[in-house]
């Protein structure tokens, strides 16, 4: 069965062309498209990479383009001058940073000194985190820089939205299963949809309480059981939302901890729920499947079907874990 997919739990955005503009039109002799054919060469993506200083690159740059240094420093100082945020997408992101559960990062091809100077134009409590190619001593699109960052935000790369004006940028980023947008003009209504449907709403619910999602009768009692918590990991295959491992245990109970709604407060382990836990969750050593799987064939009535409960003086059946046991079985 096919679920729609989960919202982002981490977005990461590019900062040059995409969270702010700039414009490479100076007042120097250096023409744009010059200015931007520097900016595209293996001397400055080894400024971006921190191999060297802004100073040297600049040196490097004018021997190569035949403008003085000096000229080519006052081109990139005008630049930078012209750096506007995009006020749509800052609006969006501290909305969405008002969500505990969503990451909002920031990944750059930016040299030391040129990051050390966009302090003082971006919000950068914005950003839980900034990752420069500077400080990771990679630039984008080389996958490691995607690697580093994904270890660093401890996140799998189906669970972030990566958003770049260049699309060797996203090509890479989709290669290692993160989803990639190519920056235009409908980024925030794609993001918006993502966060804020039905679908991407209860996502975020279950996000929200991860771990700590307990069931509700209709009556408002709420407790804690094993066998809704196995399945959302059956449905949803998202290991984060739970907190259940297998352990050393061969037979599972319906609850989780105190029993709740069951006169005399006992409930036995039941067929239903081991089934469940031994086809969803990750398989214990072989002799223990073996062992349970044994246990369970104890249970199957004369007719084929199995009994609910452990205990042999339990005569109740039902298909529902006829199937569940079946299956396991087989």
């Amino acid at each position: 069965m096919d679920f729609p997919q989960a919202p982002p739990r981490c977005i990461i955005f590019d900062l040059g062309d995409v969270l702010f503009a700039w414009s490479a039109n100076t007042t120097t002799t250096i023409p744009t498209r010059k200015l931007k054919e520097i900016l595209s060469t293996p001397i400055w993506h080894s400024y971006e990479c921190g191999q060297i200083t802004r100073d040297v690159c600049y040196e490097l740059s004018a021997r190569q383009f035949s403008f003085p240094a000096s000229e080519i420093a006052e081109a990139f100082a005008q630049a930078r001058d012209s750096l506007q945020s995009d006020h749509t997408i800052v609006s969006f992101l501290w909305e969405l940073k008002k969500d505990p559960a969503i990451q909002v990062h920031a990944m750059s091809n930016v040299g030391k000194e040129d990051f050390e100077e966009l302090a003082t134009k971006l919000d950068w409590p914005l950003f839980d985190q900034v990752f420069t190619s500077a400080a990771a001593g990679m630039r984008k699109p080389e996958l490691g820089f995607y690697r580093h960052v994904l270890e660093k935000i401890g996140i799998a790369g189906n669970q972030v939205v990566f958003i770049d004006d260049k699309e060797e940028n996203v090509q890479a980023a989709r290669a290692l299963g993160i989803r990639g947008l190519i920056f235009g003009d409908s980024t925030v209504h794609t993001l918006r949809a993502m966060f804020e449907s039905p679908v991407g709403k209860g996502w975020r619910y279950l996000f929200q309480n991860a771990k700590n999602c307990h069931s509700v009768t209709d009556s408002g009692v709420a407790f804690a059981d094993n066998f809704a918590k196995l399945l959302i990991l059956d449905l949803l295959r998202d290991q984060t939302l739970i907190d259940l491992s297998w352990g050393s245990r061969k037979t599972w109970n319906f609850f989780t901890g105190k029993t709740a709604l069951v006169p005399g407060g006992f409930f036995p382990d039941d067929l239903d729920t081991t089934a469940l836990a031994l086809t969803v969750l990750r398989s214990p050593s072989a002799e223990i499947v073996s062992s349970v799987l044994d246990t369970m064939a104890e249970y199957v009535n004369d007719d084929g079907t199995f009994q609910v409960g452990y205990p042999a003086a339990s005569a109740a059946r039902a298909t529902i874990i006829s199937l569940n046991s079946t299956t396991d079985i087989f």
